[in-house]
């Protein structure tokens, strides 16, 4: 399978991304806007996340939900998702329906209606989200690792928002946040398989109209915070135990060292946490490090549930592992063996569209 990338911008500043990959038959279709959780402000802090709920209850071409739906019927997949400083739209399509995949993302991330009469059912769907996050103690730790980390800044606020926020959100601020925020400089197009000889042109005539200017920025993250956040579910049964560090930003020439190492202490049936804490002891069901990169600061974490009677044993025995990696350098073969590991699933990524 042959491929290449090809990278341009258009005259508004609209960045391109296309991927010709030969023996597909498939096309995958996205928009990315640099845009999220840390670019809003606390007053509206989860309309990133509303909003892309929103998109689908009308564009201009597509005014209800059952058209901005009707991909599936041409034999789609279609979805969105919100990050700390991303929103994306896509869909993945038989490649003789590129065009219509492409027009779809295009009207979902760049004319939305935001019509009233669905704002409230959605906010009710947001506000479910959001409980559904809250039965979640694994998700409540992470959530409390960034609070502890990033105090009085956006990255230590949820991406969902707060219920009392997402209650007080009307159609203006979803208006004006679309209008700040979804600007030709923060907008990438990608498309990727079996493409068309046509796409430049219908990228360039859908989204070369989009209004320059310069979106809203962020707050640069300053010290990070030191600490301990307890979140008390009296009828869980399992303790959920997440400690966090520092990380690296998206360009420092060490995160790929860190991502090695994530790899070894903390992902797979392999790694040295998953080998000593389930395997050899039996503490916990899940174990595993990960870290998350922006474009200013980064996170490295480790995360385990454990029987709550057990969580001391299992925090000596994260902390041991963490200090034996830090005082033993890897073997030779135990670096193959990651990069390995690692490389493998950038390879499955790469033969799909």
């Amino acid at each position: 399978m042959s491929k290449s990338f090809e990278f341009y911008r258009l005259k508004n500043g609209v960045r391109v991304v296309l991927v010709p990959m030969s023996g597909v038959k498939s096309v995958g279709v996205g928009v990315y806007v640099g845009t999220g959780s840390r670019h809003e402000t606390e007053k509206v802090n989860g309309i990133s996340h509303f909003l892309e709920h929103m998109v689908f209850k009308g564009t201009k071409k597509f005014p209800t939900p059952a058209d901005t739906s009707y991909l599936e019927g041409l034999g789609a997949i279609q979805n969105a998702w919100t990050d700390v400083d991303a929103t994306a739209y896509w869909c993945k399509l038989p490649s003789d329906k590129w065009r219509e995949g492409l027009e779809m993302v295009k009207e979902l991330a760049l004319y939305p209606t935001i019509p009233s009469k669905d704002l409230e059912i959605e906010r009710g769907v947001i506000l479910e989200e959001i409980q559904r996050r809250n039965d979640r103690p694994d998700e409540l730790v992470a959530e409390g690792l960034q609070a502890v980390m990033f105090p009085n800044s956006a990255l230590g606020r949820p991406t969902l928002g707060r219920s009392e926020i997402i209650k007080g959100l009307c159609r203006a601020d979803f208006l004006e946040y679309h209008q700040s925020q979804y600007r030709s400089a923060n907008v990438v197009v990608s498309l990727a398989g079996n493409l068309a000889s046509s796409v430049k042109r219908s990228v360039a005539d859908w989204f070369g109209k989009l209004p320059e200017g310069k979106a809203r920025g962020f707050e640069k993250v300053g010290k990070v915070g030191r600490g301990l956040k307890i979140v008390n579910k009296k009828l869980a049964n399992q303790a959920h135990v997440e400690l966090g560090v520092q990380g690296v930003n998206v360009t420092d020439p060490r995160r790929f060292a860190l991502t090695i190492l994530t790899s070894y202490l903390g992902q797979g049936l392999s790694s040295r946490l998953f080998m000593e804490l389930r395997e050899k002891r039996g503490l916990c069901y899940a174990v595993q490090a990960s870290e998350s990169r922006w474009r200013d600061t980064g996170e490295w974490d480790v995360y385990a549930g454990v029987n709550i009677d057990k969580l001391e044993e299992a925090l000596v025995g994260i902390l041991s592992e963490l200090s034996r990696t830090k005082q033993t350098k890897l073997t030779k073969k135990e670096l193959a063996q990651t990069k390995e590991k690692i490389r493998g699933p950038i390879i499955y990524s790469m033969e799909d569209p």
